[in-house]
This record gives structure tokens, C-alpha cells and sequence, in this order.
């Protein structure tokens, strides 16, 4: 049972590991054992994240660059990963846009954009790594969701990004279903306000963040360090009758309201 979270020499992509979840969950899937590919668009810091994860955890690291809008791009992203390591294992999807606007005021192109993003960016990553998990007949998918698509905001300005988290919740479901038969399991953690520059907008506004905090029982925001854990479950063996789920890290929200 000592190993029963062990994820030793699996190869994990971290598709918008640069960000502040990214970076966790990278730095988390090595600290388990993995070998981690970093990829983002941001190349110096992709490698900046993979040296310190080499560093750390003495394990293989990579950084990759990845336009998750771009089909072709995200293509060629799955090519240098099996070209260097021949397979992938576990695949997460952290990559996230959010532009805040009201919908009277919602430029079609912004709207576009962050499904493009949050939504067909996922899509294609799951095609392109689950392809190779279904020949596999292995693998652990994780989609980071967010409380939001489930829940809407007390103040304006969050409706398409709700409307993406939704649509990841759903694809996260149907993906879960579809390959089932292949053995890949397919989850998503779902966490309410957790303490990245992603959030800034909230974080940095006294007012809004007094009323995000009315609805969260532990009163306070995650820190990205309290995905790992269960991250490194749905990556690991221990989740291996666990697929289809929507997981929620909230301190509370969701009992809730």
C-alpha cells in the first residue's frame, strides 16, 4: 500500500504547466515519480519549470512549446513527446483563459477566444494523447475544471468563462464514457479561487473578494500546492475505479450553495 500513489518513470504532459496550477502539478507529479513534460507558450519559463523540477526531484524534466489554440501545433507537441519518450501515461490539462467582460459588452472575438482556449484546446489534447492511451488500452486524464462551471458569480463579467468550465465538465463526462472500454480514465478537478496571478482580478479587488469569500466556508483561497494531492491520486493507481468525475477543491462551496 506504501506505492499505492507511486507514478514512477510515467510520463506526464502538463499542457499549461506554466501557469501557477501548471507549475504545481508538475513540480506534484514529479515529487510522485513521474517525468514531467512542461509545455506552454512561454518557452524560457517552460524550461525555467523543468530545470527546477530536474533539480529538485533528481528526475527527467522537459519543457516543449505549445500553442493550444493551434490544432497543428498541439499535433506536434504529441510527435516530440512520443519521439522522446515513446508513449504518455497521464496527460493534464491546465491551460486557462479569462477575460471578464458583461455580455452586452462581449466582443465575439474574446468570446471565441476563450473557448478556443478553455474548451477546443482541451479537445485536442485529449485527442492527440488519448489516441495513444486508447492503443495503450492505459491512461489518466485530468482536466482542471473550476467551481465555476457549476456555479455562477455574485458580480458580472464571468459568463463565458463559466460557460467554458461547463462545457469542459461535460467533455471531461462524455470522454470518461467513450473510453471506458480502453481503460483511460478521465477526471477533472474543479477548484474554487485559488491564489495565482490567474486570479488576480479577484484577488487584488477588496470588494469582490469579500463576497467570493461570503460563499466559501473556510473563508480564505486555495493555494495551487492543494491540488496536488488529489491530482496525483486521479494520475495514480489508486484511481483506477474513478472516472467521469468533477472533483471539487472549494473549501466548502459546494456544500454550500
Amino acid at each position: 500500500m506504501s506505492d499505492l500513489f507511486r507514478i514512477d518513470n510515467q510520463i506526464a504532459v502538463v499542457v499549461g504547466g506554466t501557469g501557477g496550477i501548471g507549475e504545481a502539478l508538475g513540480h506534484g507529479l514529479a515529487e510522485f515519480g513521474a517525468k514531467v513534460v512542461i509545455t506552454g507558450r512561454n518557452k524560457e519559463r517552460a524550461e525555467q519549470i523543468a530545470q527546477d523540477i530536474g533539480e529538485e526531484f533528481k528526475s527527467e524534466a522537459v519543457a516543449l512549446p505549445v500553442d493550444v489554440t493551434d490544432e497543428k501545433s498541439i499535433a506536434r507537441l504529441a510527435e516530440q513527446v512520443l519521439a522522446r519518450f515513446g508513449t504518455v501515461d497521464i496527460l493534464v490539462n491546465a491551460q486557462g483563459a479569462n477575460i471578464k467582460k458583461l455580455v452586452t459588452e462581449f466582443p465575439l472575438d474574446d468570446w471565441e477566444l476563450m473557448f478556443d482556449v478553455n474548451v477546443t484546446g482541451i479537445m485536442l489534447a485529449c485527442r492527440e494523447f488519448g489516441k495513444v492511451m486508447v492503443e495503450n488500452k492505459k491512461g489518466k486524464i485530468i482536466n482542471i475544471s473550476s467551481l465555476r462551471g457549476a456555479r455562477a458569480t455574485l458580480w458580472g463579467g464571468n459568463t463565458a468563462y463559466c460557460a467554458t468550465k461547463g462545457a469542459v465538465d461535460m467533455l471531461t463526462r462524455s470522454l470518461a464514457s467513450e473510453w471506458a472500454p480502453f481503460h483511460v480514465n478521465v477526471n477533472a478537478i474543479a477548484p474554487a479561487l485559488i491564489n495565482t496571478p490567474f486570479a488576480a482580478q479577484t484577488l487584488q479587488n477588496p470588494e469582490r473578494f469579500r463576497t467570493a469569500m461570503q460563499n466559501i466556508p473556510l473563508a480564505r483561497a486555495g493555494q495551487p500546492r492543494e491540488l496536488v494531492g488529489l491530482c496525483v491520486l486521479l494520475a495514480s493507481s489508486a484511481s483506477d475505479f474513478i472516472t467521469g468525475q468533477v472533483i471539487y477543491i472549494d473549501g466548502g462551496a459546494t456544500a454550500v450553495i
